[in-house]
C-alpha cells in the first residue's frame, strides 16, 4: 500500500510543481533589493499570497531556478540568492551579527582566489562521485579566499603565490535567532552552502536543486519555525542561520568564517553544528549522518538526532552511517577541525539500507527540482525540516 501511495503522490507533486513552476519564477520576495539594501520586513510582493515560509520546495523552487543560473559564486547570480534568504531573515527579526560589512551586517564578505596554474579545473568536487578521497587532501584544492594577514598559514602561503587570480568577492549569508534562556550566549550553527557551479559552456544550467538548494531550503523553512519558538520561551541558546559561500571551490567560506571570529559567535561561544546539504533525493523514509567528532568520538548531537526522529509522528525507518568516506567534502569539516561537535545530514548514498553511490545527477546539470518530486513527491524536504527543528530546539534547550 505504502509503496502504492508513494508512486500516485509522487505524480501528483510533479504536476503541481511543473504547474506551480512558473509562478515561483516570477520576481522572488526581496528579489528587487541589492544585497547591501535595507529589507521591507513585511516582505510585500507578487509572492506573498504564494510562497509559504516554512515550506522548503517553496524556497527550492526559487534557488534552483534558471533564473539564478546555477548560485555560482562569486557571480551577481548567487547575490540574488544571498538577498533571498537575507530578505527571508530580516522578515523574521533575526539579527545581522557583522556590522560594519561592505555588504550589509548579515554578510561576511572575502576575496575567493585561485591559482593560474589550477585554472583549468572544473571544481573542487571533480565529476567522479565514486573518489572521495580526490577531495579535500588540501582544503584549498582550488578555490580559496585571500587574506595575507589569515591566522591559517596556508592561506597566507596561498595569498602569496605569484600567480594567484582574484575570482572575485563574494560573502557568507550570516543571521543570528537570539535565546532568550541563561545560555543565550552559546550558539548552535544551522548550515549549509548556497551556492552552486553555475552555467555549464553550452549554456545548460547546473541548476543545483538537490546540490545544495535542498539543504538551503530546508534551512530557510526553518527560520519561521525557530523564530515561533523563541517567541514561545523555547530557545535557551542562540541559533546562528548560515548559508556558505564557495563551498563546491573547496569549503573556502566555512573555512573563512572558522578563521575570521565575528563578535558574539566566536569558535568558544559555538557549542554545536548541524551542516545539510543533499536532503532531497531517494525515498522519504532514510536519511544519512555523519556524527563523529575529530578524535573519533561520538558527538552528543547524535543522541539528540535520535530523541528529534523519534518524536515525528512518522520517524525516519532508517538513520544510516555511510557517509564517512564523505567527511572532508562538507563544510562541517571546516568546524570540526576547529574541535567543534557536528553533524552532517545527508540524503544518503543509492543502497537504502547504507552505502553505494551518489545519484546520477551529481554535478550535472539534470540536477532538477523535477527528479526530487518525482521520488519522493516533495516530501522528504518537509521530513527533513521537521526532524531538523526537534533536533535544533533539543540542542537549543538540552
Amino acid at each position: 500500500m505504502r509503496q502504492h501511495a508513494v508512486v500516485l503522490t509522487s505524480l501528483i507533486g510533479l504536476a503541481l510543481w511543473a504547474c506551480s513552476d512558473a509562478s515561483n519564477l516570477r520576481e522572488a520576495p526581496g528579489a528587487e533589493e541589492t544585497s547591501t539594501g535595507e529589507s521591507n520586513s513585511s516582505l510585500a510582493g507578487p509572492n506573498e499570497a504564494i510562497l509559504a515560509d516554512d515550506d522548503p520546495m517553496e524556497h527550492l523552487n526559487y534557488l534552483a531556478s534558471d533564473a539564478l543560473r546555477g548560485r555560482n559564486a562569486p557571480s551577481a547570480d548567487f547575490d540574488k540568492a544571498a538577498t533571498y534568504v537575507t530578505n527571508l531573515a530580516k522578515k523574521y527579526n533575526l539579527v545581522g551579527p557583522n556590522p560594519g560589512d561592505s555588504n550589509g551586517a548579515y554578510a561576511q564578505s572575502f576575496q575567493q582566489g585561485s591559482l593560474a596554474s589550477q585554472s583549468a579545473k572544473e571544481h573542487v568536487h571533480g565529476d567522479d562521485a565514486q573518489d572521495p578521497a580526490s577531495y579535500g587532501v588540501s582544503l584549498f584544492e582550488h578555490g580559496f579566499y585571500i587574506d595575507p594577514k589569515s591566522p591559517s598559514a596556508e592561506a597566507r602561503s596561498l595569498a602569496a603565490q605569484p600567480d594567484v587570480v582574484l575570482a572575485g568577492n563574494t560573502h557568507n549569508v550570516l543571521a543570528k535567532l537570539e535565546g532568550t534562556g541563561a545560555k543565550k550566549a552559546e550558539v548552535i550553527v544551522a548550515m549549509a552552502h548556497l551556492d552552486h557551479l553555475g552555467v555549464a559552456s553550452g549554456g545548460a544550467v547546473y541548476n543545483g536543486a538537490d546540490d545544495n538548494g535542498s539543504g538551503s531550503a530546508v534551512l530557510a523553512s526553518l527560520v519561521p519555525l525557530l523564530a515561533q519558538a523563541k517567541a514561545n520561551g523555547q530557545l535557551n541558546r542562540s541559533i546562528l542561520f548560515f548559508w556558505t559561500a564557495a563551498e563546491e571551490d573547496g569549503l573556502v567560506g566555512s573555512k573563512y568564517f572558522v578563521d575570521h571570529p565575528i563578535s558574539g559567535i566566536g569558535l568558544s561561544q559555538i557549542v554545536g553544528v548541524v551542516n545539510m546539504d543533499m536532503v532531497g533525493r531517494w525515498d522519504d523514509q532514510r536519511i544519512s549522518i555523519i556524527d563523529t567528532k575529530s578524535n573519533g568520538s561520538t558527538s552528543y548531537l547524535s543522541g539528540l538526532l535520535t530523541q528529534a526522529n523519534n518524536a515525528l509522528s512518522d520517524p525516519f525507518d532508517r538513520i544510516n552511517k555511510d557517509i564517512n568516506s564523505y567527511a572532508r567534502r562538507q563544510d562541517g569539516a571546516s568546524f570540526y577541525d576547529k574541535g567543534e561537535d557536528v553533524l552532517f545530514v545527508f540524503e544518503g548514498l543509492s543502497n537504502p539500507s547504507g552505502g553505494g553511490s551518489l545519484n546520477a545527477d551529481y554535478h550535472r546539470t539534470t540536477d532538477d527540482v523535477s527528479k526530487i518530486v518525482s521520488e519522493n513527491g516533495g516530501r522528504k524536504l518537509s521530513r527533513v525540516r521537521d526532524l531538523l527543528n526537534n533536533l535544533l530546539k533539543l540542542a537549543a534547550n538540552r
